[in-house]
């Protein structure tokens, strides 16, 4: 929709409306019957009146008129409304110019980002614009409008983020200024004023982007077996926004997951996979041979070990084998207890499903990465390429500071950074002071690290004021990197080694 009509600045000012339907939502499904329907957002915007200074006198500055600049949507996250000046036809230039070509004079416009707060206050032979929302009481100092190809500066009037009825609407009220000299050449003088009202378009989620790239689910839930880069890559960061549970089409659990800052998306709930020696593990069902063999299986050794069962390995051979213990559905309570002050058992702890303080299991190393023997990986800050994560997952990256993958999406200390969290901040001095607390707490949204401790077949003294979570980084002949979240806003010693026997959580990170 296009609306031209004139405004005058002591002679004339010509403005056209232009309601942009950029970036507006079509909502399109079909089925193999041949059933059909689109969806557009209502927009509209209309205008009360023409810009007038009837008597723009010289060595004075005066306002012209207040028009109203309603606006209607339903588009459900509401919209933006831009204004801008000149076109591709006539003037192409943010000055006002004399409808007479020869006259070289001009009104020019003051500099986008201007705050000038009186219109006398405007310099000889410039014009400006001020608008106020709804009331017409508090109105904005004045400025200068972006020409209209400039795609860095945007004169924003109003962001809704809701929709805007058509029986009220939104009422922005809008008005010029201008200040001649005593010299200026009588006469009309013209350009172009656009609005561009642009409905906003519904943030794409995790659960959106797997709809839109085809994918089918399974017991109502969308498989975790299917992410991939693409699917993360089109949702968009909005935290707690994008989360969705999706399913582990190995035994059919259910899992929170979440995009986050760093550009991945994460488990945010405890990996609980029961390891089964009579399951088919292979490439398309666990994170096995990802970029070397698409055909690599595995046979687990040992299967989980089920609650009330105390058999742990601690021994020097337990640095080597794969171990893992499931406590049951038990879930932390989210309080925090003082370090070495309070401690409760797994026993006591509540029980619950498909939450996101889930214990889940815990996981030694071996069991962790999926290899039955981990005695051959002892060179420091090596990956091993493959886990017990569904396909297309994997674990994170180590938060050693001195490792290259703690700079990368993906790793434990990159995610802390992106949410606040500095390793290694410098005073003034240059001096190191302690590191930085992150932003947000990181037992609530969007992570929910768990406190569940670690477990080494006996009782677990963690449990409620420390927990940790494995990497896929060797430490060296018995460690691997782990996270410990043992401080609410802080992720101390993000790079610790921990001995590969303990049983620890699992985190999974998209591919």
């Amino acid at each position: 929709m296009k609306r031209c009509v004139k405004y005058f600045v002591g002679v004339l000012l010509t403005l056209s409306v232009f309601v942009g339907a950029r970036n507006v939502l079509a909502l399109t499904y079909s089925q193999d019957i041949g059933v059909s329907f689109t969806f557009h957002p209502v927009i509209g915007l209309t205008l009360s009146s023409d810009l007038i200074i009837p008597n723009l006198t010289p060595g004075t500055a005066t306002d012209s008129n207040i028009i109203d600049v309603n606006v209607i949507t339903n588009s459900t996250n509401g919209y933006t409304l831009n204004a801008s000046v000149g076109n591709s036809t006539t003037y192409n230039t943010r000055n006002l110019v004399h409808t007479n070509n020869t006259v070289p004079n001009t009104f020019s416009s003051v500099d986008f980002g201007s705050s000038i707060t009186s219109n006398t206050s405007l310099s000889d032979n410039t014009w400006a614009y001020s608008y106020s929302i709804n009331d017409g009481t508090n109105w904005t100092n004045y400025s200068g409008l972006p020409l209209y190809s400039d795609t860095t500066n945007v004169a924003q009037l109003k962001n809704s983020s809701t929709p805007v009825s058509s029986a009220s609407g939104d009422n922005i009220k809008f008005k010029i200024a201008a200040k001649a000299s005593n010299t200026q050449a009588s006469g009309e003088y013209r350009n172009v004023i656009n609005f561009e009202l642009v409905a906003t378009p519904l943030p794409t989620t995790l659960s959106m982007a797997y709809e839109n790239a085809g994918k089918e689910k399974l017991n109502g839930y969308f498989k975790l077996q299917d992410m991939n880069a693409d699917i993360c890559n089109a949702a968009e960061v909005l935290d707690e926004g994008s989360q969705m549970q999706a399913i582990d089409t190995r035994d059919n659990k259910v899992y929170w997951i979440t995009k986050l800052r760093d550009g991945k998306c994460w488990f945010t709930q405890n990996l609980d996979h029961d390891i089964d020696p009579s399951f088919n593990y292979t490439h398309n069902n666990t994170d096995l041979g990802y970029s070397t063999n698409t055909t690599q299986s595995w046979v687990p050794d040992k299967a989980t070990y089920q609650t009330g069962t105390t058999t742990w390995d601690t021994s020097s051979t337990g640095y080597n084998i794969q171990q893992s213990y499931d406590p049951g559905d038990k879930i932390w309570d989210g309080v925090a207890y003082p370090l070495q002050t309070v401690c409760i058992s797994i026993d006591d702890m509540a029980q619950g499903q498909n939450t996101h303080h889930s214990l889940g299991n815990f996981y030694n190393w071996g069991a962790a990465v999926a290899i039955n023997n981990t005695s051959a990986y002892t060179t420091k800050h090596q990956d091993v390429d493959q886990s017990i994560c569904p396909a297309n997952w994997t674990l994170p990256e180590s938060g050693d500071i001195d490792s290259i993958p703690q700079t990368r999406p993906g790793s434990f200390q990159y995610l802390a950074e992106q949410y606040g969290y500095d390793p290694h901040p410098l005073s003034q001095g240059e001096q190191q002071e302690p590191p930085k607390p992150m932003d947000i707490s990181v037992y609530e949204p969007p992570f929910y690290f768990t406190l569940g401790g670690a477990w080494d077949g006996g009782p677990s003294c963690g449990v409620s004021n420390s927990g940790a979570f494995w990497s896929k980084v060797i430490g060296g002949n018995t460690t691997s990197f782990s996270l410990d979240a043992v401080s609410e806003n802080d992720l101390t010693d993000p790079g610790s080694q921990l001995y590969r026997y303990l049983g620890l959580f699992v985190r999974c990170v998209s591919r």
